[in-house]
């Protein structure tokens, strides 16, 4: 029996999405480590603080919008504390710190709620990444598990032992973070990542399974609509410049040498003027396939993205 391509094709696309998401530390199995992280949604915003700060506040609830994440750029020597405000106005505070010192050595401390963890590792870092909050649950046996943020360095992921810092709420898709405040002991750079109130509740709660299930059906989406275009416009291309380019060539050639004879000048300029069209045609077929190739280009790199 042969087998189905297509549904070789799609099992095989969620074997590969979902050894990304384990190489990332986004799906964890609770056997191997407490936490699990919902992984990032694909639509919002990403939004980076203006350089490096030493204070800085967001707050996008007038917006209606949530935060997803915020990650930290925390410079060797450096404390930085916060302050999280979610649901209908509760609020955790938390720090976190990182030290890169004699031979190497790395520390990266984390806390939020009281719960302060930290970790000594060899590296060559000078800037610890930390993940200010994630929306995870902590599983408390194979099925049973609570929800809520963890702070962690990103160094090794989430992997048992390593920093992180989780902080439980009940009902997380009622308790969402919109505001964020930092002040830090030296400047830090920030990114944050936004999206509807809505949306982050729903992928906050989503299991692993569930995201990339819908990246896979997102995924087939934009290729079906990247096919169709692509298709589309190599058929004007072909009608054009393959079915009918000897008679666009003599329209062309009759309309141009038409014009140019019509003006005013002696013979040889009113040839030069011809000649001129039929450059400027030439140069507009290789400007057109010019364009062809970036636009097809940019939708492959965008298709990639999503994906």
């Amino acid at each position: 029996m042969i087998p189905d391509k297509g549904n070789t094709n799609k099992r095989l696309t969620i074997i590969v999405l979902l050894a990304f998401l384990l190489l990332g530390g986004m799906i964890i199995p609770p056997v191997a480590a407490r936490y699990q992280i919902s992984p990032d949604p694909l639509s919002g915003d990403m939004i980076s603080s203006p350089g490096k700060v030493s204070d800085f506040t967001v707050d996008v609830s007038q917006d209606g919008d949530a935060i997803r994440k915020i990650s930290v750029d925390v410079g060797t020597g450096t404390t930085v504390n916060f302050t999280l405000t979610y649901g209908n106005g509760a609020t955790v505070s938390g720090w976190m710190e990182y030290s890169n010192t004699g031979f190497y050595q790395q520390h990266s401390e984390v806390s939020i709620g009281g719960d302060t963890q930290g970790y000594d590792y060899v590296g060559l870092q000078e800037i610890g990444k930390i993940d200010v909050v994630g929306y995870a649950r902590n599983y408390t046996s194979d099925t049973e598990y609570t929800t809520g943020f963890i702070v962690y360095d990103t160094t090794f992921g989430i992997t048992e032992g390593r920093t992180m810092a989780y902080y439980s709420v009940s009902s997380l898709s009622d308790n969402v973070v919109y505001k964020f405040e930092l002040t830090a002991s030296n400047p830090v750079s920030i990114t944050y990542y936004t999206d509807s109130r809505e949306n982050v509740a729903k992928w906050a709660t989503s299991s692993p399974i569930e995201v990339v299930s819908e990246w896979i059906a997102m995924a087939q989406s934009y290729a079906v609509s990247i096919k169709e275009f692509i298709e589309s416009l190599f058929a004007w291309l072909y009608f054009f410049f393959v079915e009918n380019l000897q008679m666009i060539i003599a329209l062309y050639l009759a309309m141009t040498m038409a014009i140019a004879f019509a003006g005013s000048g002696n013979f040889f300029k009113r040839l030069s003027r011809f000649f001129t069209y039929q450059k400027k045609l030439f140069e507009f077929i290789l400007s057109l396939w010019d364009i062809l190739v970036k636009i097809i280009g940019t939708m492959v790199q965008i298709f990639v993205k999503w994906l």
